[in-house]
């Protein structure tokens, strides 16, 4: 596997480290907030992205059309942040997040082993329904139907490549906007825990 690939692929595995955002109380410090921490490295590094563009310089793992574009690691965490600032609720950012990172990887693998659509799509609902009942999150019907709509808005977000626009920010911000909307829709029988 080459060099760049391999790091893309250790980066997408690891990247839930990020989520331990959730585990942070909210103060850390006299006036200083998880959410202020977190402002701040999210806008340290899009400095460092927009530095990267206009230098040209070439990161490891960066694929070649990514060199004038905003790349997939930052897109990602713009995906992330939408996430942890707008959407804010852990029940739908975390097994989204964990779908991104683990099935993208896993959904490319399977498309260069010529494996069907159908083992990244069954993998996404199993880790999206898994998540959910270990966070007990929501009832049982209430996981099911959920992890049904992220996995099929995930998979449809997984085929089509566009040119500007990576995957690992729409893997996460399409799913994260329909169960936002399912959940204040269905109210708060979708939000009772098991």
């Amino acid at each position: 596997m080459e060099r760049n690939a391999a790091f893309r692929r250790v980066f997408h595995v690891l990247s839930p480290a990020f989520l331990v955002y959730y585990l942070i109380p909210e103060t850390l410090v006299d006036g200083i907030t998880r959410m202020g921490v977190s402002v701040l490295f999210v806008g340290t590094a899009l400095c460092i992205e927009i530095a990267r563009i206009a230098l040209g310089i070439r990161l490891l793992g960066l694929r070649p059309y990514e060199g004038q574009r905003v790349s997939a690691y930052a897109q990602g965490l713009l995906g992330l942040a939408f996430g942890l600032f707008v959407i804010r609720d852990p029940r739908i950012v975390v097994p989204v997040f964990l779908g991104m990172a683990w099935i993208d990887p896993f959904a490319a693998l399977c498309r260069k082993s010529g494996w069907s659509r159908v083992v990244p799509t069954v993998a996404y609902l199993g880790l999206f329904l898994g998540t959910t009942l270990i966070m007990k999150s929501f009832a049982l019907p209430n996981a099911l139907l959920f992890a049904l709509a992220a996995t099929a808005t995930a998979m449809l977000m997984e085929g089509p490549k566009f040119r500007q626009i990576d995957d690992d920010l729409l893997l996460q911000v399409v799913p994260m906007t329909v169960l936002y909307f399912l959940v204040a829709g269905f109210g708060t029988g979708f939000g009772a825990s098991l």
